[in-house]
């Protein structure tokens, strides 16, 4: 996989927990980007005291860090913006506590340097729909704001958006058509049923018309995820559902890694005998329900 190297230009605080880094365009040139509203990337971030993060490198036709050194501390954003005049990149960070991109955020100055990985996104609304339903918490802003910023006309949207508090709302693009509700919740141990309930109590058109997109906590959007499927009885293609974190990650890891080469057989099977995404969603969510994950 490729990386870009690139410097932070500028540092700004959108709200008192949300800051945007301003990547350096000239240093981004050739950067892929799949070209869809919610994309996202793995972000390199250096070790503390370090200037710059640890890239890997190809070694024997594998990616490896390089010998003797310590493999970056990593974790997936949103690209929130790509200039398409200057090849910058924005990227939208959420501090919070113990996070590894908060902790680098909270400190971020121009001239830091940190590494992209390619975007990748989901965001697919079938070119009849008429209208985007968007329900996420503040993880999920940076998609939410951009996808309200591509937003072609004729198609309307509602976005329904859980913060703490009224600090954390931004100043997100509106016109006609665009209905944006934001929600507090300032327990984050409360987001993800709240958001959960948002999606069941949703109104969607009966005719097919409409396409929901749904990020967050990763619990609760595979609970959405399975709502939207066998109770709504939406279609392939009408909605995306996209985990973001877990309040118990550390956790959740140390069971996934010590059950990796079982997992690894079993999705492996799932894969090959469910073509259908949608049916190959509800074989992993079996698979991880049973494996307590």
């Amino acid at each position: 996989m490729p990386y870009w190297i690139t410097t932070v230009r500028d540092v700004r605080r959108i709200t008192p927990h949300m800051v945007r880094v301003v990547l350096d365009g000239d240093e981004l040139a050739g950067y892929q980007v799949k070209g869809l509203a919610d994309d996202y990337c793995r972000v390199l971030f250096p070790h503390p005291g370090e200037d710059s993060p640890v890239v890997p490198v190809e070694i024997d036709g594998k990616e490896q860090d390089p010998p003797g050194t310590v493999p970056a501390p990593v974790r997936n954003y949103t690209i929130r913006r790509q200039d398409p005049d200057t090849g910058e990149v924005w990227i939208d960070l959420l501090l919070h506590e113990g996070g590894v991109g908060a902790t680098w955020a909270a400190q971020a100055q121009p001239g830091a340097r940190i590494a992209l990985g390619p975007a990748h996104g989901r965001y697919q609304p079938p070119e009849d729909a008429r209208r985007v339903v968007l329900v996420g918490d503040a993880t999920a802003l940076p998609a939410i704001g951009r996808i309200l910023e591509e937003l072609p006309g004729g198609r309307s949207a509602l976005a329904l958006i859980l913060v703490a508090d009224a600090a954390e709302e931004q100043e997100l693009p509106g016109r006609d058509g665009v209905e944006i509700r934001w929600l507090h919740v300032p327990d984050p141990m409360d987001l993800g049923e709240r958001l959960l309930a948002e999606v069941q109590s949703c109104e969607l058109a009966t005719d097919g018309a409409d396409y929901v997109w749904v990020a967050g906590e990763t619990d609760a959007c595979r609970r959405a995820r399975k709502h939207l499927r066998h109770e709504r009885g939406l279609p392939a293609g009408a909605y995306t559902v996209v985990g973001y974190w877990r309040p118990d990650a550390e956790r959740w890891q140390a069971r996934y890694d010590a059950l990796a080469e079982e997992l690894a057989a079993k999705l492996a099977v799932a894969d090959a005998e469910n073509p259908d995404d949608d049916d190959y969603d509800d074989a992993v969510d079996r698979i991880y329900t049973d494996a307590g994950l």
